[in-house]
This record gives C-alpha cells, structure tokens and sequence, in this order.
C-alpha cells in the first residue's frame, strides 16, 4: 500500500495544506485510484466521480469532505446554520485539536458524532460509511485556508482578562491539526499506519525562532535584546521600522549571527497598494544604503490583504510574516481567490508582551503565559516562534521565555534559516509505502535526506521517527507514546463578549489610524 491521498478535483487551499502536512498526495481520475490510502473531495464530484466514491468505500477506503461536497453520500440536516467555531471537547478522536474559528455557513451531516459547535451540536461525522470509513465535515478545510478576513480574537491564559490580536478570522492552524488528525484516523481506521515529513528537521523535537518588530525602539533597548540574543547563544531575526532608526542603521550591521529584515519605512499601512509598495521600496533602499539587505518583511500590525500580498511578492522577499494571515501554524504559502502567492509565509505566536501588559499581567504572570503555550506547543508539534517589540522592554520575561524554548533536541533558528530548510522540504518528492509489516520512506533527493525524517504514527496512539531509504519492519520500530493535549474545560470563554476588553481594543484601532 502506498501512503498517498488523492483528491478529486483541485483546490490551491486543499494543496497547500496538503504540502504543509508533508502527505504525497495527487489528483486522481475515476477508475485507477484503488489504491489510495486516502481521498479528500475538494469540490462537488460529478456523477461518475460520487460512483467511484461508493466503490472506494465499499471496497474498504477512507474519504475526507466537506457535507456540502457530498450530499450523494451522506444525508445533511435540513436547517443550514451560521458555524462560528467547533471545540472538541473531551472525545478522544479529536485529541490535541482546540477550539477551530471557522466562521461560515453550512449544514451538519446528519449522523455527526463528534466536534460540538457554539449550540452544542455535534458538527463533523467520523465513523464507518458505506463499507469504508469517512469524514464528513461542516465547512471545506481548502476553502477556510483561503479566507483572508482578519477580527480580534482572545487568547486563552489562567487570569481572568484574556490578552487579545487582531488575526486571521479562521484559525488556520487549527484547521491543519483538523486535517492532520482526521487523515491519522482514516489510515489508522484502514489497519494502516499513518506517514509524513516531519515539520522539523530529523532528530529535533521542534524548532525556535525569536522575532523582533523594533517599532521606535531606543539604542539601549535595541542593546539589551542584543544582549539577550547573545547570552542565548542564537540569532534573533529583526524586522526594522527603518524611519526610526534612520541616522543609525549602522548599529544592526555591526551585530553578528543576526538576521535583519524589513518591517516598514514609516509605520503604518495605507490600504493603497500604490503607497504601500513605495513605503516598501523607500524602507529598502534606505537599509541597503546602510549595508543591510533586507530579504524578510513583516507589515506593521500583522496585517494581510491581497493587495499587500502583490506588493510584498513584486519585493522579492524570501518570506514574511503576518499574523491577520495565519498564527501558530506551520509555514505556507498564501492562497485565496484561486491565487497562490509567492512569498512564504512563517507564522508566529501573535501574543506579545505588549498584549500582555494592556491585560494588565504582572511579569511573573507574563513569564507564566508564555510557559504554558510553549508547553502546548510542544505537546501540538508547532515550532515554537514568538515576536517582541523593544519598547514593551520586560527583560526577564524575554530571558525566561528564552530559557524555556532552549533544549538539545530542540533547534534554534532564525527565520531565514526555517524558511531555507521548509523550501527544501518541499522540494523533497517523498514516496511512502507499508507492504508486509515493512514501512519504507523513500526520496529522489538523497543528498538532503539526512536533514529530514518522516513522522509515523499507528492505530495504538504511538508515534516514531524513521528515516529516508532503510526500509523498518513496523513491529521493530521505538515506538513511544506521546502525550496529547487537551484544551482547558472553559476554552470557550475566548469567544465571549467582554465589554472591557471591547473598550480597551477600540481604543487601540483609534491608535492605529492615527500612527
């Protein structure tokens, strides 16, 4: 058996979580596709296509689709719904996914089991289905990748006031854990083990990498991280308000094992793409006037838009970084309208000191958040990636947060060096096969396979690595058991209204449009 998903039909939003995942998958045509492993609908299959569907299912497949591709298949309540979120709650299917923002209308498949909405419905199907296994859900994975709408939205934390961000309306990380759990169950449902390429380079428990918006920062504020970045022994990746620091761009290229991007000429977006590729190109030309060769940018407040998305490309940056795009997820490139962008996005953890402090946390209770999201992002397998700003200041929570993320297993990066590493990832072409108890990955890219591994898990709840072109019997691998994360009880509180946390986020887009 190949470990392979097709798809029937396309969809850029579908692809590119299928490549963030690290699964071989293809398009696949009716009639010569039997041997999948699994097979994900991105669009309502024609006549010919929901035939060949059935003949998958009775013959033992797996299925993936949105309830609204297939309505040949599976019954759908009568009553469509508004679907703001699903949270898992405690079912153990969905071990390790959190509450999803989806924010779309849709219909529930009628025999749904599990995922509850914000009624307490239960909102997706994940069971046996017609001979086969499948997985109905409420919404399109492929379309919400491709909703760009950003809103303001509450981070979970044990204080009562909850820290909040402007972000991608749709938690995009969460919809990749969805998909990543959902084709683990198909396989392990099919008496198959599940395979892709790890997001981390082999032999690493994860990642790190410490982002720097430098937003009217002093010298001495731009020393002590400094200082902090060298007594951590790695290289911080610092995106420049250039216009702040024009008269002395010279202090960030005399700093060593550091990577400088661009943030901004002047701080502010202005909705024009006219303005904004010209703040763009005056923020590069003044930096490479000083020595600096910006090849990153990250847009001031996080934001995304497809008109900035044309402008950063029409740049040449390698990648950048917005979290009104997609935070706490793996990187990507963005895709909406049917347009796959160029410039790689690399998102981070968008709650900042800043954020923080405007809930009124203590550095103790600062140090304390960070801790535990490092622990969940552990627990989850997202790289551990987190951006400050020089005027928020708190040192010590920048050191302990430092401390907390540095491990030997786990390797610390800047940007540009996970960016480099996730472009070779993709351009791995990685054929994974299970065929009497012998799982094998295999690659066309042998020079780079020491770098990479593959991610195996089976139908017990365990987990291994193993690497490129040794074949492994299944029953002589270290397994181990990883310990899955489960959402606090009251996760759902991130989505209540708060009238103060209401004001104070009022009074900072005020701030904003007058920047």
């Amino acid at each position: 058996m190949t470990i392979r998903v097709g798809t029937v039909g396309t969809s850029p939003g579908w692809e590119e979580l299928l490549r963030q995942e690290g699964v071989p998958f293809g398009l696949i045509t009716p009639g010569g596709s039997g041997a999948l492993s699994a097979v994900v609908v991105c669009r309502p299959p024609t006549r010919e296509e929901t035939s060949w569907l059935r003949e998958y299912l009775r013959g033992g497949g797996g299925v993936m689709g949105s309830a609204g591709f297939l309505t040949g298949l599976v019954e759908l309540r009568e009553e469509p719904i508004r679907l703001r979120y699903l949270e898992p709650g405690e079912h153990p299917l969905v071990g390790g996914l959190s509450l999803m923002d989806v924010e779309t209308s849709s219909r529930l498949p009628r025999e749904a089991n599990c995922l509850r909405t914000e009624e307490n419905a239960f909102g997706v199907f994940a069971g046996e289905m017609l001979g086969g296994w499948g997985v109905v859900s409420p919404f399109d994975p492929g379309t919400a990748l491709e909703d760009f709408r950003a809103a303001e939205r509450y981070f979970f934390a044990r204080q009562e006031r909850l820290p909040s961000e402007r972000v991608s309306r749709v938690s995009k990380g969460e919809i990749l854990k969805y998909v990543h759990i959902m084709l683990q169950h198909l396989h392990h449902a099919r008496g198959y083990p599940y395979a892709h390429v790890s997001h981390v380079p082999a032999g690493c428990r994860n990642v790190s990498a410490f982002r720097i918006d430098t937003d009217g920062g002093t010298k001495e504020e731009i020393d002590e991280l400094y200082t902090i970045a060298r007594e951590n022994g790695t290289g911080f990746t610092w995106f420049l308000d250039v216009k702040s620091h024009e008269s002395w761009l010279s202090r960030f290229a005399e700093m060593e094992r550091q990577e400088v991007g661009l943030h901004c000429y002047e701080h502010r977006v202005f909705l024009d793409p006219a303005k904004d590729g010209a703040n763009i190109r005056r923020g590069i030309d003044t930096m490479t006037a000083s020595g600096l060769k910006p090849r990153a940018f990250a847009a001031p407040f996080g934001f995304w838009s497809p008109a900035l998305g044309h402008c950063i490309d029409d740049a040449g940056f390698a990648y950048s970084s917005e979290f009104s795009w997609a935070y706490d997820t793996l990187p990507h490139r963005p895709v909406t309208g049917g347009v796959r962008f160029r410039t790689l996005q690399i998102p981070v953890h968008p709650v900042s000191i800043g954020n923080l402090r405007k809930a009124g946390y203590t550095p103790a209770q600062m140090a304390g958040y960070y801790a535990e999201v490092v622990d969940r992002k552990l627990r989850r397998r997202e790289p551990l990636i987190f951006y400050h700003h020089p005027g928020h200041r708190e040192w010590e929570v920048v050191r302990s947060l430092c401390r907390n993320v540095r491990s030997p297993d786990i390797r610390a990066m800047t940007l540009s060096e996970y960016g480099a590493w996730w472009e070779r990832r993709g351009a791995l072409r990685a054929c994974l096969t299970f065929d009497a108890g012998m799982l094998e990955a295999q690659s066309d890219e042998g020079a780079w396979d020491t770098d990479f591994a593959v991610r195996v898990s089976r139908w017990e709840g365990e987990e291994a690595e193993i690497g490129f072109n040794r074949p492994v019997a299944i029953n002589g691998i270290a397994w181990h058991a990883s310990a899955a994360y489960q959402p606090p009880v009251d996760i759902k509180r991130t989505r209540e209204f708060d009238l103060r946390g209401e004001i104070g986020r009022q009074f900072t887009r005020l701030q904003r449009r007058f920047l």
